[in-house]
């Protein structure tokens, strides 16, 4: 039974402290291929560039201020090259794997962030509050990788949104506690319940990187939640 999948990327817009990219989806590169690309025995295709819904925005990728991802798979990572001029904000554990020999036995393509070695970088070690001010806070949540991490944005008036990364695949995931392929099961609950108390503190939406039956409704650039 085939699957479609989404890949979300998201810019959240701090009204005074600058900018953050979260996720950097699939390879513009693979929006010139017309049958997409094959790989593991899944389609790969892009119907809409990174950079022309930046464009689209008004926006340069030196625009923004702080890069953080999810986790390092080749889906979350194919446009981190554009991202020179931004500190990157990373589990301290995803680095060292993300520089180690055992990087791509682990789903990471270091050709497509290799270059993040010189740009600054805070290593993290657990949640970090992005703008000093509880508006958009990384959480923590390993099991989809060792520093997989989840993102909390309070929107002033959509109200508060947890982006969840790969730590779900599906709405039923979460709803029935089905734990992804290649996740660690130990650490993925404890991320679950992590993800479930938050949820229930705050009373926020949880929007799933690859449901695309969910990804259909939200917004996409140039629009956007404020």
């Amino acid at each position: 039974m085939e699957k479609e999948l989404a890949d979300s990327c998201y810019l959240i817009q701090h009204p005074t402290k600058g900018t953050l990219f979260w996720d950097t989806g699939l390879s513009d590169a693979l929006s010139g291929m017309e049958n997409g690309m094959e790989q593991d025995g899944l389609n790969f295709s892009v119907p809409k560039t990174l950079k022309s819904q930046l464009d689209s925005i008004g926006l340069n990728f030196s625009d923004i201020t702080y890069l953080a991802f999810s986790h390092l798979h080749l889906d979350h990572t194919g446009n981190a090259k554009y991202f020179s001029k931004s500190t990157w904000l990373v589990q301290e554990v995803d680095y060292a794997l993300a520089f180690s020999e055992a990087a791509t036995k682990h789903g990471y393509k270091p050709a497509d962030y290799n270059h993040l070695k010189e740009v600054p970088v805070i290593k993290l070690k657990g949640d970090h509050d992005v703008f000093g001010d509880g508006s958009v806070v990384l959480i923590s949540t390993p099991g989809h990788s060792v520093g997989h991490q989840s993102l909390f944005v309070d929107l002033p008036k959509t109200g508060p949104v947890v982006l969840s990364g790969d730590l779900y695949h599906y709405r039923k995931n979460r709803e029935n506690y089905v734990i992804p392929t290649y996740n660690s099961k130990k650490e993925t609950i404890h991320s679950f319940v992590k993800i479930d108390n938050l949820l229930t503190q705050t009373k926020a939406q949880l929007w799933i990187a690859h449901d695309k039956e969910q990804f259909d409704q939200l917004k996409h650039a140039p629009e956007f939640y404020e």
